[in-house]
């Protein structure tokens, strides 16, 4: 013992009999318990203690009366002794008081951990709290709670202006298409008066020019209504009710009867979940991602899609798969696929705008969900989309 006691394990204990060595057992338990009590004051200096106190966290404590308990810092002007022993809703307005209070008890009752975002009452200070509450053990019961605030000003005002901006830059790319509309229109009115009237008097590159001014025209209206309705996605506050994803598919496919006709393709529609989504938004992503699987097909390969859904109620969310066997893709290429404007085949050979997919990701992003591909070149390709089956909590 005298040895780990040398060697700075001041947590060994002799056993103490009643022999002619038990007074000698019994001294170095004292020094041993001496020992351990230096260490770890001397331990404070650098441990826990130091850790709270100079935290940039402001962390407290409450018992199950919500009073607290303990704070390692408080805000300039109010003394801990102000803030100990007082109501844990006394800082905060009467309607945040009712929303902490809730997620006070939530965490009392149930022992889970909750998160939330909340704006200081006071004119100093940090404007802006990231609040994080946990509850304190005794054995199984909880006693308390837990918590921890950080300040997250800069990052909320960052959020604020990236939000203005996307505001701004929505604003602008709706106007923008609507005031584009117009002269185009008018570029195509002309144009097919032109082939009307005139067509027998230009010459073979006379009509070749004016095919190719129609077919123009005819993109850029698509590329601008693709645009609106990129914009529209998240123009207008999100609205959403319970959605049964097989009528919708096959409401789509009713919609796609002609196309798939004509390019001969077989599509199978599974079991699709129910979730709480937007409805329009949920029928554009289907028909954007069926008539990709349509568009993208292979030479002389009768093309055949699937759509295929599961859900996983104990995760609270679903997917689903859009999978076809047409020329499918390079991997690299799985970020590049989702961004507006990005082609990855030559106009001539597939019409489009690039924004289909683009439009995919925005639905699935707002509905708190996202998307990703599987696919191999030459061998068909796998879209997959994970959404909560109810919309995110606001923040």
């Amino acid at each position: 013992m005298i040895a780990r006691l040398a060697a700075h394990e001041p947590q060994v204990r002799c056993r103490e009999g009643e022999g002619p060595l038990a007074p000698l057992a019994t001294a170095l338990n004292h020094l041993s318990a001496r020992l351990d009590e230096r260490g770890t004051a001397s331990n404070e200096q650098f441990g826990l203690d130091a850790l709270i106190e100079q935290s940039p966290v402001m962390m407290m404590t409450a018992d199950t009366s919500e009073r607290i308990r303990f704070i390692n810092y408080t805000l300039p002007g109010i003394s801990r002794s102000e803030v100990v022993g007082r109501s844990l809703y006394e800082f905060s307005s009467p309607e945040q008081a009712k929303f902490i209070r809730s997620q006070v008890l939530h965490v009392l009752a149930t022992g889970e951990s909750v998160g939330y975002e909340i704006q200081s009452v006071f004119s100093f200070g940090p404007e802006w709290y990231g609040v994080k509450l946990a509850p304190v053990r005794s054995g199984e019961q909880i006693v308390g709670v837990t918590m921890s605030l950080m300040d997250i000003t800069d990052l909320k005002r960052t959020q604020f202006r990236l939000e203005q901006s996307n505001r701004e830059l929505e604003s602008f790319a709706s106007v923008a298409s609507h005031d584009l509309q117009e002269p185009l229109r008018k570029i195509q009115t002309f144009g097919e008066r032109l082939k009307t009237t005139c067509s027998a008097a230009l010459s073979p590159e006379g009509r070749d020019y004016l095919e190719r001014m129609n077919s123009a025209a005819g993109r850029m209206r698509r590329l601008i209504d693709d645009l609106l309705s990129f914009s529209r996605i998240s123009a207008k506050a999100p609205f959403f009710v319970r959605v049964d994803l097989t009528r919708i598919a096959r409401e789509v496919l009713g919609d796609l009867e002609t196309t798939i006709e004509q390019a001969g393709a077989s599509v199978t529609l599974g079991e699709l979940p129910t979730l709480e989504a937007e409805p329009m938004q949920m029928r554009q992503l289907l028909q954007n991602l069926v008539s990709n699987a349509l568009k993208f097909r292979r030479e002389d390969v009768e093309p055949s899609v699937s759509i295929q859904g599961t859900a996983d109620l104990d995760e609270g969310r679903c997917e689903l798969r859009v999978t076809d066997n047409g020329i499918g893709f390079d991997e690299k290429y799985l970020d590049r696929i989702f961004n507006v404007f990005q082609r990855l085949h030559g106009r001539g050979k597939y019409e489009g705008t690039g924004i289909g997919l683009a439009i995919c990701r925005k639905i699935a992003e707002r509905h708190g969900g996202s998307i990703g591909a599987r696919s191999i070149p030459g061998q068909g390709a796998t879209f997959i989309v994970t959404l909560p089956l109810k919309p995110p909590q606001p923040r």
